[in-house]
């Protein structure tokens, strides 16, 4: 959004306020003047001021607290604001990003958040849906992911159309950071470079099936009343455990004797060496 606007060129400053301790909200924000509180020795440009001819973006904007949206609200109908232990306004020019994970409209209705900063802020409202209702997303966003921790980790895994598929399958309740946990873990401590759904098992949460049948499409099995007033069930057989798995997630650590101590110890002083060397050529 920030980069395909006429801001692009301006600074773009996130700020995250579940991060943000109460106190330390207002000279964040909106930066303090020399002598506001003890230790400032100097005066210092908020987040507002840095951000001034570009984007602000509000992460969490449902953590800030009551005293501190009245002020945002003003900031953002006036265009001004003064820092903390200032008298002078500052004029500003900022576009205002805000996510929340929270239901603003409910927060409204109980009194965690002003309603005319709602609707200030609602101008264009974007839901973005959870990862479990847009599940054609999933395949490209664990591709993406995967490639991004091969990167990172210096690895070369890669998955199966069937793992894409169960992946497809799981229900998500953590969404995106779920995924992307699952993703790194599973890059990680890969053993092969192509893993298959089997493969994906030791991995998925025990609970997967349970959060499954959670599914919008999942079909719910028709209960009559006849079914109701049926007889008595059988007693259950009790379940057999599930099968081993053949690589555990977590291998023991073995013991190598492939070298003695006389021949680790050359390597280690010629690694020594030869990094002493390189220092000083670069020096």
């Amino acid at each position: 959004m920030h980069l395909t606007s006429p801001r692009r060129d301006q600074p773009f400053i996130q700020v995250n306020c579940s991060a943000i301790p109460d106190a330390l909200f207002e000279s964040e924000l909106f930066g303090y003047e020399r002598g506001a509180f003890t230790g400032a020795g100097s005066a210092r440009a908020g987040w507002f001021e840095q951000a001034h001819g570009g984007t602000v973006f509000l992460d969490e904007i449902g953590e800030l607290p009551l005293a501190m949206q009245s002020k945002l609200l003003r900031t953002l109908q006036e265009g001004t604001l003064v820092r903390l232990g200032g008298k002078q306004e500052v004029r500003v020019n900022v576009r205002v990003v805000a996510a929340t994970n929270r239901d603003l409209a409910r927060e409204v209705t109980t009194g965690r958040f002003r309603q005319d900063l709602f609707y200030r802020l609602n101008v264009i409202p974007i839901q973005l849906p959870s990862l479990r209702e847009r599940r054609e997303d999933i395949r490209a966003l664990a591709l993406h992911l995967v490639s991004r921790a091969n990167q990172a980790h210096q690895r070369n895994v890669n998955l199966a159309s069937d793992a894409l598929a169960r992946l497809e399958d799981h229900a998500w309740p953590g969404n995106i950071r779920e995924l992307g946990n699952l993703i790194e873990r599973l890059v990680l401590l890969a053993d092969h470079p192509l893993l298959t759904a089997v493969d994906l098992e030791r991995f998925l949460p025990q609970s997967d099936s349970a959060l499954d049948t959670g599914r919008a499409d999942s079909p719910l099995p028709a209960v009559g009343p006849e079914a109701a007033a049926g007889p008595a069930l059988a007693p259950l057989e009790p379940r057999s455990p599930p099968p081993a798995i053949a690589t555990p997630l977590v291998r023991d650590y073995a013991w190598a004797h492939s070298h003695n101590v006389d021949t680790l110890q050359a390597a280690l002083a010629q690694a020594q060496a030869t990094s002493r060397a390189r220092r000083r050529a670069w020096d």
